[in-house]
């Protein structure tokens, strides 16, 4: 869980530092979690649920951020 974790925190502070689009992001984002996937247990999901809500959350606030595109 602690992998998936930093990748995600990863690649969010690269969308937010203008590394990543918004494509990259979520792409990024799919692929962390097909790799998780498989590791995934019953204990892992609730977790897994709120730390995925809260990667959202933070994506969407980056976009409001940066306003409509250009």
């Amino acid at each position: 869980m602690e992998v998936y974790e930093s990748e995600t925190r990863d690649v969010i502070s690269h969308f937010i530092g203008h590394d990543l689009s918004f494509t990259d992001c979520l792409t990024s984002l799919d692929a962390a979690l097909a790799r998780f996937i498989p590791r995934l247990t019953g204990e892992h999901i609730a977790y897994l649920r709120a730390l995925m809500l809260a990667n959202n959350a933070r994506v969407m606030s980056e976009m409001e951020r940066r306003g409509p595109p250009s």
